[in-house]
């Protein structure tokens, strides 16, 4: 007799709860933002400096990555590595390219806070330092899962907001 902690889900049970597999993985995409992925909030708090908001960005990821509760990685970033064959796939690629478009949007829009707050140098490129920041916190994802120490991950958080002065 098999253990209640060992079923499986019949075919017509997933497609009666989730409508597809597809839905169910984009509910695992929606659980992301708001649970673990709720880490990216932070970048849209006005009663932080802009600096102070990235560098929440960056550190709170880093803390939800090295929290030994949670499994590592991002499935947001790691998807993004592989590319889910066919066709029928592109509702799940669209779901996580959509995410990392929105979580770009919103660390573009903290730049331009800290630009127009005279944090960075008038002639900053707005586009570069937006897609340095997004990249490092995407490869944060990568990091903890290689073993790198969440100690070496903060210290190395802080060198993307270098010229970013404070105020």
């Amino acid at each position: 007799m098999p253990c209640d902690s060992h079923r499986s889900l019949s075919s017509a049970s997933l497609y009666g709860a989730f409508g597809s597999k597809e839905g169910r993985f984009k509910q695992v995409v929606d659980h992301c933002r708001t649970g673990p992925g709720g880490a990216v909030d932070v970048i849209e708090n006005t009663t932080l400096s802009p600096r102070e908001a990235a560098a929440g960005l960056l550190h709170g990821s880093i803390d939800t990555q090295a929290d030994s509760s949670r499994p590592t990685g991002c499935l947001i970033a790691l998807s993004g590595t592989m590319r889910a064959p066919g066709e029928e796939r592109v509702g799940v690629r669209a779901s996580v390219a959509e995410r990392r478009g929105a979580d770009r949007v919103r660390i573009k829009a903290c730049v331009e806070r800290v630009l127009a707050a005279g944090g960075l140098d008038t002639d900053a490129d707005v586009d570069g330092v937006t897609t340095m920041i997004h990249s490092f916190l995407l490869g944060l994802s990568t990091q903890p899962r290689d073993g790198v120490p969440a100690a070496t991950l903060h210290t190395a958080a802080d060198v993307p907001l270098l010229n970013w002065r404070r105020g």
